[in-house]
């Protein structure tokens, strides 16, 4: 579901389209925390689709990805919305369920390569690993499946490479046995987070043509996390912006670049060659404290702030895109 403002600035709710993924009105909460990390997200994730996700860090975009299959860990909870996967609420799920989901259903990258993998267990066994935790093959056609994927990731060596332990690969070939893990059980959605930071530009390249070509060549749906609209928009059609645990901007990715509706999206577009972001779109970070108790969140940053900006703007369908500001709504 969508919140929308109504005449009298009030949120009211409308239905999102049915996908593979339906996040409705999620809201996570970290013990001690003073304001939610994510706060009244939702959106959809048809089949095949590719989604980025983008914000800048603290946006609460890892915290949103935890939450999909209810990796969050024991400082967050929900405390409201639901996800729904496949029409099944993941919430629900018990034991055998929610160990099928992840890694069988959805696949995982997690930002550290290094943290993903464990350090004394080769390449070679932890691949396996992930392919016995939700299939039964011969060992030969265990072997044989492995090898494929990491070969269509361009990684050289694989006999070499399945032999190594993590501390021997360098950054883009662990990145690589992450994403083959991810995908090793053939989901139907992948959640890649931050998967290229760190990288040189030339690797990380290579991994978003790898990204882009495996989506589409299995039909797999991607849901894509960097704090880099660059990143997103190498391999995404539709790009959802975070900002202060709250969707701002969601739209078709070239529309979305080409014209941005809200001014922290201008922000990160103006930012996307430069690096320096147009000082018309409030180019100044948060200190703690700053975040406010009430109307637009962005409010202080935004230079294009008036009146009505008071009240906390809903999300509204603008041209098929939906963005959270006021100066949308106004004759």
């Amino acid at each position: 579901m969508t919140d929308r403002s109504s005449a009298h600035g009030e949120s009211v709710e409308t239905k999102e389209p049915r996908g593979l993924l339906q996040v409705r009105g999620l809201t996570v909460q970290y013990w001690g925390a003073d304001v939610p990390a994510v706060r009244n997200v939702s959106f959809s994730i048809g089949e095949g689709e590719r989604v980025g996700l983008v914000g800048e860090s603290g946006s609460g975009k890892t915290t949103l990805t935890l939450a999909l299959c209810r990796l969050l860990p024991q400082t967050a909870k929900v405390t409201s919305g639901e996800v729904l996967f496949r029409g099944v609420d993941v919430g629900s799920l018990l034991n055998e369920p929610l160990r099928r989901l992840r890694g069988g259903d959805i696949g995982r990258v997690p930002q550290d390569s290094l943290a993903g993998l464990n350090p004394v267990i080769t390449v070679g066994h932890q691949l396996r690993d992930a392919l016995r935790a939700h299939r039964r093959v011969s060992r030969n056609l265990e072997r044989q499946q492995i090898t494929d994927l990491l070969r269509s990731m361009n990684m050289p060596d694989v006999a070499m490479k399945l032999r190594s332990y993590p501390h021997e690969l360098s950054g883009g070939m662990r990145q690589r046995v992450l994403i083959t893990m991810a995908l090793i059980n053939r989901p139907s959605l992948l959640l890649a987070d931050e998967p290229t930071t760190a990288l040189d530009a030339t690797v990380q390249a290579q991994l978003l043509d790898v990204f882009r070509e495996l989506t589409v060549s299995q039909g797999l749906a991607l849901l894509l996390v960097s704090h880099d609209i660059n990143v997103v928009s190498a391999v995404c059609a539709r790009t959802v912006v975070m900002y202060e645990g709250e969707i701002v901007e969601d739209g078709a990715t070239e529309e979305l670049l080409g014209g941005p509706l809200h001014p922290y999206t201008g922000a990160l577009v103006q930012a996307r060659d430069s690096r320096t972001v147009d000082s018309r779109f409030g180019a100044r970070r948060w200190s703690s404290g700053d975040v406010p108790l009430a109307g637009c969140l962005y409010g202080p940053r935004c230079p294009f702030r008036f009146e009505a900006c008071s009240e906390h703007p809903g999300l509204e369908e603008v041209g098929g895109r939906r963005v959270r500001c006021f100066r949308w709504s106004v004759d």
